[in-house]
């Protein structure tokens, strides 16, 4: 029987080039020349005014929330579906997450309840670009000016795609981006924080040393560092940034492989989609994406279940996603019940993902096909 896995990390074939110099060179310890090449790349490709490379996405979701000085009694508006760390980045700042809907056309932060969640306790929204997918940016910036609010674009998902001609992770105050090696390009586990506003620069250094100014010594601004503020150990090793480097270096022919093998699935399944039995998870107008996610949504989740069960049998690895937040262990914790976002709850069952990665062919698309063609003949 043909297997297709839901994933394989990509690879360049670089990573051990760079990774012996970093032998060579003896740098290991984080914050050397790998990083500071990375963070001058990823400037240049985001045109952001700084980039801060961390261990991982985690950590930049919880730098970019300490800087945005979320605290006890602070509310902030986070979608229930997305990873764990949207939500518990605010939370460990001491503030409190309000959980809100997805539009299920799109899995995106629903505005229209936001809206409805607005309250006099609000500090922040972050809005999460699922399946490297953007949402409109224009509404969330008005509701950031009009209320005071501080928007964190948690783009985990979202290096290469972009938003009305904005890479993701730059249209809010801080975007955060993962390189875990499930993500397009990765270095196994690692992300970074973007600082879209200058003013930030000079604070976002120091919590990110630690809470020194040690960045400011090696400028030659202070002739001895100390500590300043606030800060933990955000940067990763000179490997792990050896490994990205390698991989940064392959962006555009990844991204344009991986477009070809979406156009080929949106090709190939547009004809069972027209059957009514599912739908392809697009991305919205002015959203130019990076081809990271190939997901279907069924009518409810006993048929996404059915069809998901119908794909493994057969050897091509199909999967969930997001259990919703708000429906966890952890967010019974909180205070909320499955029956608080329902709209959420019956999206995130009625989806599934399938295979997608640059190890694929045509050919293992043709299976998937196949094995949906009979699936969907069977439930005619």
């Amino acid at each position: 029987m043909r297997t297709v896995p839901f994933n394989i990390p990509f690879l360049t074939g670089s990573e051990n080039k760079y990774l012996q110099e970093v032998f060579d060179q003896k740098e290991f310890a984080g914050n050397g020349p790998f990083t500071k090449k990375i963070q001058k790349m990823l400037e240049g490709y985001l045109d952001a005014p700084k980039v801060l490379l961390t261990h991982s996405c985690t950590a930049a979701l919880e730098l970019a929330a300490i800087l945005a000085g979320f605290g006890p009694e602070d509310e902030v508006l986070v979608p229930s579906f997305t990873f764990v760390t949207s939500a518990s980045a605010i939370l460990r700042t001491g503030a409190n997450v309000i959980f809100c809907e997805v539009d299920p056309k799109t899995m995106l932060l629903d505005i229209e309840d936001v809206k409805r969640k607005l309250t006099s306790k609000t500090k922040g929204i972050v809005a999460v670009d699922y399946a490297g997918f953007s949402m409109d940016f224009n509404q969330i910036k008005e509701l950031c000016d009009e209320y005071n609010l501080i928007c964190i674009e948690d783009a985990a998902q979202g290096l290469g795609s972009s938003w009305n001609g904005n890479a993701l992770g730059t249209n809010a105050r801080f975007g955060t981006i993962s390189f875990h090696q499930t993500k397009n390009i990765h270095s196994g586990l690692g992300g970074c924080l973007i600082i879209n506003n200058i003013e930030d620069i000079e604070r976002s250094e120091v919590l990110w040393e630690r809470g020194t100014n040690r960045s400011a010594f090696f400028k030659g601004l202070v002739d001895k560092y100390s500590w300043q503020d606030i800060g933990s150990s955000f940067y990763p090793s000179e490997l792990q940034a050896a490994f990205l480097y390698a991989q940064l270096e392959g962006i555009e022919n990844n991204l344009e492989q991986r477009m070809e093998l979406w156009d080929y699935y949106e090709k190939v399944l547009t004809p069972l989609e027209k059957l009514g039995h599912f739908r392809l998870l697009r991305p919205p107008t002015d959203c130019l994406h990076n081809a990271h996610m190939m997901a279907l949504i069924f009518p409810n989740p006993n048929s996404a279940d059915a069809a998901r069960e119908f794909l493994n049998e057969r050897g091509v690895q199909a999967v969930i996603h997001y259990v919703p937040l708000h429906a966890s262990p952890m967010g019974k914790k909180l205070g909320f019940k499955p029956s608080d976002l329902p709209i959420t709850l019956e999206s995130a069952a009625s989806l599934i993902r399938l295979p997608m990665h640059l190890s694929m062919t045509k050919e293992d698309v043709d299976y998937i096909y196949s094995i949906l063609h009979s699936h969907v003949q069977k439930h005619d």
